[in-house]
């Protein structure tokens, strides 16, 4: 099919019964290797961005985590409009696909420029080049990866079929966080001082651009190829700016989406918090090498490996909310832990015996990540045809992007807690500068594992109490989805 016929059939009858085909495995892996793109984004933001920020370039944690919350804040106020303006678009290429072309390029580059920071640059304007650098990637990346969640929502009406959609692509994310560690540690940066030189962060940021823009450009393709399967945007939504309030007052008369939003706003406050002062923790308060840094951070990524496997079974039997809360609550517990046993156990580990625990800790992690995100993100899905039964319209675009606002917020907040933590305890800047001779006091570093670990776990455990009113069980969406086709029978 050319593409001008598939977007003629885009949201026609045709593709109403191509979504209830099965999808094949080459489309999933296809369409959800772009995830791997945000996944080297979330490696490097998560692990890499705040420690090559302060103790690398020498900025302050105060200013570097200001300079991440000032694009993520901007980014958040306008993923609402990316999001509906990709359910609005009408094209001979359908509504998804233009973005996701836009996007592409430039948060592929803008992310290897942002670990380029030219030496020269310090005080205002490494701050303004970082800041800058941080707006671009931030909106580019949403131009590209809400339309591409969307496309997920959408292309397949089955209820455990979304699950799998879902499966795929954060397995395929947690490839690219392992892509984006490995090609960090495992190679830019390994050895003694890999961390600390400054020289080692630029191959670092353009590999990880070449990569975003391979994967991306795989999974625009297979995108086109499902055109023929995808929801079209109605006549009345041709223009972004009207309605656009109503649209947004209409999210907000949604409960199940209030429930989502609420969790995902305490959950990544915790996680960004947490991933951000993971390799300060690692390096200092562990006081583990680059390989066993290295062998921790990769742990978690491979969670995800024994995580899917394990939600598909768990899925099978448990309703989708009480798998999330299982999965967010052992994230917290699983996060708290082992500063704890270090600073108030019987005896302190050594480096050796602290690698093995946090392995093993962060394969259950990561696992656990797993699990809770797949529950999550199917239940958006599954919220977004609560929406269409509600208020009689398609808003996976603007649902996505509704969440994405959460997310983005908190991970503001969550960055410049981080950065606040650090300078309240007074960690070292500028690490790089002081070399072998800098000496870091036994309480700064107690605090270190504190604020690394209980204190995001604390966050943590608060998420899940949004789901326990999430009612959107399975029985309730197979009725939704009946009412549906009835309604379309009936036009």
């Amino acid at each position: 099919m050319t593409t001008t016929d598939a977007s003629a059939a885009v949201g026609s009858p045709t593709a109403v019964a191509a979504r209830s085909a099965p999808l094949s495995s080459g489309f999933k892996l296809s369409y959800g290797i772009g995830a791997m793109a945000d996944g080297v984004v979330t490696a490097g933001f998560g692990f890499f961005l705040l420690f090559y920020l302060t103790a690398v370039c020498g900025m302050s944690g105060t200013l570097a985590g200001s300079a991440k919350m000032i694009a993520l804040l901007v980014d958040a106020f306008a993923d609402p409009a990316i999001g509906l303006a990709s359910d609005r678009l009408r094209s001979r290429y359908g509504r998804r696909l233009p973005f996701m072309v836009g996007g592409l390029l430039p948060f592929a580059a803008a992310f290897g420029f942002l670990f380029s920071i030219p030496p020269t640059l310090q005080g205002a304007p490494q701050f303004l080049y970082v800041t800058a650098c941080l707006i671009v990637l931030r909106l580019s990346l949403s131009f590209f990866v809400l339309p591409f969640t969307a496309v997920g929502a959408e292309v397949t009406d089955d209820y455990r079929e979304r699950s799998t959609v879902v499966s795929y692509r954060l397995t395929l994310q947690s490839a690219g966080i392992l892509c984006g560690v490995f090609l960090g540690l495992g190679i830019f940066m390994s050895g003694a001082d890999g961390l600390l030189r400054r020289t080692n962060y630029v191959p670092f940021g353009w590999s990880c651009a070449t990569v975003m823009l391979v994967t991306g450009l795989i999974s625009i393709e297979a995108v086109r190829r499902a055109l023929p399967r995808l929801h079209g945007a109605r006549a009345a939504d041709t223009h972004l700016l009207t309605g656009f309030f109503g649209e947004l007052a209409e999210l907000a008369r949604n409960r199940s989406f209030l429930l989502l939003f609420g969790t995902v706003l305490i959950y990544f406050l915790a996680y960004t918090t947490w991933s951000s002062l993971a390799l300060h923790a690692s390096r200092y308060f562990w006081n583990l090498d680059a390989f066993s840094i290295q062998l921790v951070v990769l742990s978690a990524t491979f969670g995800p490996l024994l995580g899917a496997p394990i939600s598909a079974v768990a899925l099978r039997h448990f309703e989708k909310r009480a798998v999330a809360i299982a999965a967010f609550l052992a994230i917290a517990l699983l996060q708290m832990w082992p500063p704890l046993l270090q600073l108030y156990g019987p005896a302190a580990m050594t480096p050796a015996t602290s690698t093995v625990v946090l392995v093993v800790n962060g394969l259950l992690v990561g696992t656990a990540i797993m699990v809770g995100g797949v529950a999550f993100q199917s239940m958006l899905a599954d919220t977004a045809d609560e929406h269409e039964w509600l208020f009689g319209i398609r808003r996976e675009g603007l649902f996505f992007s509704g969440l994405t606002l959460a997310y983005k917020a908190s991970a503001a907040i969550g960055g410049l807690i981080a950065g606040l933590a650090l300078d309240a305890i007074r960690f070292p800047t500028d690490v790089a500068a002081k070399g072998s001779g800098l000496v870091i006091p036994p309480d700064v570093l107690g605090k270190l594992g504190l604020i690394a670990g209980p204190l995001p776990a604390a966050f943590a455990a608060l998420a899940p109490l949004f789901l326990v009113g999430y009612h959107l069980t399975r029985k309730r969406h197979a009725k939704i989805l009946e009412d549906l086709e009835t309604r379309k029978l009936a036009r």
